[in-house]
């Protein structure tokens, strides 16, 4: 039945429309209150769809013993013409397409559209693990982190910072985190011996500011992660939005103090 149900879909039929069609075609003709009461809607509610039914020439009205009933037409006599009009539409779009884009061409200027941009969403450790990769392979990362009870990326990090600039001699990395006991222990002892490695703590008051884990911004895309329940990423790729996103860290990043010894 629901292979029907979305074939008749297909053909501009809303569910109550291909329920009460289905009906009659299983009842034969009845009364409308009957066929209300079959369906579960109100009568006055069933006069509208069965005008609309009628129109699309699924039913039609007859008299039996005195008595107005609706019935339905055999869809061997319907649903071709259905199919046929539904052929013609879709016949009609696609002239009309080259007529529609230069239209909106130079109707709407293109400074208008946003070009090059993209958002992808991915969940798991794995997804996480294979954007680090991407971002150490250019010469400029930057970061805000969230380092409190578990460290990011939890004891691979120190690892993948490693191996990153050992394959990565040009790699500079800039990261502003959250000033916590966690956070000192693994960034101050496990990379700041690094001379391509820079780090500045964030401000108390900003703490609650930044709910995601992690925001990465490198190579033209700017990268939300969370670590909270389900691991999960946002990739937001547009020059713009980088250039923005960029100039605002270096902003923050020249106001900053440099961390304590």
């Amino acid at each position: 039945m629901d292979k029907i149900v979305n074939y008749l879909k297909q053909l501009e039929l809303s569910d109550i429309e291909s329920k009460i069609y289905l009906k009659l075609l299983e009842t034969g003709p009845i009364s409308v209150r009957d066929l209300a009461s079959a369906v579960n809607i109100k009568r006055t509610t069933a006069y509208l769809y069965i005008d609309q039914l009628i129109e699309k020439g699924l039913l039609t009205k007859v008299i039996k013993k005195s008595q107005k009933q609706i019935a339905a037409i055999a869809p061997e006599d319907t649903l071709p013409f259905l199919v046929e009009k539904k052929l013609e539409t879709v016949r009609l779009v696609k002239k009309d397409l080259p007529t529609i884009l230069s239209t909106i061409k130079t109707t709407l200027p293109e400074k208008h559209i946003v070009k090059d941009a993209e958002i992808k969403y991915y969940k798991g450790m794995n997804a996480v693990k294979k954007i680090y990769e991407e971002a150490f392979k250019g010469n400029e990362f930057r970061s805000y982190v969230k380092v409190e009870e578990i460290p990011v990326l939890s004891s691979d990090n120190p690892g993948l910072f490693g191996e990153a600039f050992k394959k990565n001699k040009n790699l500079k990395v800039w990261e502003i985190m959250y000033d916590s006991p966690v956070s000192r222990r693994q960034a101050f002892k496990m990379l700041s011996d690094k001379n391509n490695y820079f780090y500045k703590f964030m401000p108390p008051e900003l703490k609650w500011s930044i709910t995601a884990e992690d925001i990465l911004i490198y190579d033209g895309k700017v990268v939300i992660i969370n670590y909270s329940n389900k691991v999960s990423s946002v990739v937001l790729e547009s020059p713009d939005f980088y250039n923005n996103s960029k100039e605002i860290f270096d902003f923050i990043w020249r106001i900053l103090p440099e961390p304590a010894a």
